[in-house]
């Protein structure tokens, strides 16, 4: 017996089943693409906080990250700090700027609310010369997944990833 085709109900029956696997991939594929969200905006914002650290000791010059307007999701810059203020002056020679987060929630911690600062040595500092340790936290709404780049005494970074029930 000679097979020419499928019937009408064979390409129906077809449709239906792929279009209820469709309705069910759908949101499980949103879900995933705002975890990848996250986890590539902390990823990025980790690297360029090593890449900072990096340039500072291999310059020998004080090199910032700052949020330009006291959000980090807004966009950063890096930048060499010749006047160790931890704020971009037009005079100071940027290195790399980044655009916004969006919907992702970016803060830091009162000592890195508005700059990350790295001397020649390597270690974390406030404009005043302070050592600068603290917590940069990243989260989304609608996730339980929260990341947190920490700040050690000695300059260091480690990026974390925690549970968290709220996202401001």
């Amino acid at each position: 017996m000679e097979n020419r085709g499928v019937t009408l109900i064979e390409l129906i029956s077809a449709l239906a089943i792929s279009a209820i696997l469709g309705l069910i991939a759908v949101p499980a594929m949103s879900h995933f693409i705002q975890q990848q969200q996250l986890r590539s905006a902390a990823y990025n914002l980790y690297h360029l906080l090593v890449n900072a650290r990096a340039t500072a000791i291999s310059q020998q010059q004080r090199v910032s990250v700052w949020n330009q307007d006291g959000d980090w999701r807004s966009g950063v810059e890096l930048f060499v700090d010749s006047n160790n203020n931890g704020q971009r002056e037009s005079t100071e020679t940027s290195l790399y700027t980044t655009t916004d987060h969006e919907n992702i929630h970016i803060s830091g911690n009162r000592w890195v609310a508005n700059y990350v600062s790295y001397l020649p040595n390597g270690r974390a500092a406030t404009a005043s010369g302070a050592f600068q340790a603290g917590t940069i936290s990243l989260c989304k709404s609608g996730l339980n997944d929260k990341y947190q780049l920490v700040i050690s005494i000695g300059g260091r970074l480690r990026l974390q990833k925690s549970s968290s029930s709220r996202c401001p």
